[in-house]
């Protein structure tokens, strides 16, 4: 078979075989393969090409990913594989990107309990959740939340303070603030706890 290239944009390299467009791959890469000087190709080296081309292309794409936020290895591939990548090229990419430190299970896991800790003002629980949600290891969950403050009672006070305090001077208010407040994962006990902390110099517990 004849295996003949074409430059595209953007350092693209479009690859065809008997005049057949098959692939397309980065100019980088391909010069720096041995394929490069193929003018005829083989049944069995196609397929190995056609395979790198696929690594190639998951790898970039994995890259571009990372260039943009932190991932965790499973979110990562499952990101892939939405994008059209199959998942054993996905994985294959991912391993690599691991092998040289730019993918980190530990820590992306704790920059997003961070994240959700200080910006979403989410619980431990909840941020539990979360990591398990995006296939962080149980393992790796545990000892992350493990470095957060966990002192509910007292950050639910400062959420009050912050965004609740002219709303729990009213049943129906006090309704909605423990309502917000269980949905990032508080518990009722911890919330009725800092709600009669707050209110108790009018001598009056809300919740008993």
């Amino acid at each position: 078979m004849k295996l003949t290239v074409k430059e595209g944009k953007a350092k693209k390299i479009h690859i065809y075989i008997d005049e057949e467009y098959r692939a397309t791959v980065d100019s980088d890469y391909w010069y720096s393969e041995k394929f490069r000087n193929y003018k005829e190709i083989n049944e069995e080296e196609l397929t190995e090409l056609l395979n790198a081309v696929s690594f190639r292309r998951a790898y970039n794409k994995g890259l571009d990913f990372l260039s943009r936020r932190p991932y965790g290895t499973k979110e990562l591939i499952k990101k892939l594989c939405e994008k059209g990548h199959e998942k054993e090229y996905a994985e294959k990419a991912c391993e690599r990107l691991f092998e040289l430190g730019l993918l980190n299970d530990e820590e992306y896991a704790r920059i997003l309990a961070n994240d959700l800790l200080e910006h979403k003002n989410y619980s431990i629980k909840r941020i539990k959740q979360e990591l398990t949600f995006r296939g962080i290891s149980r393992d790796i969950t545990e000892n992350t939340v493990l470095l957060l403050d966990n002192d509910p009672v007292s950050r639910i006070i400062i959420l009050i303070k912050k965004k609740y305090i002219n709303k729990i001077n009213d049943e129906k208010g006090r309704k909605r603030t423990v309502d917000a407040l269980m949905r990032l994962g508080y518990s009722y006990s911890d919330i009725k706890t800092a709600l009669n902390t707050l209110t108790e110099f009018d001598g009056e517990e809300y919740y008993d």
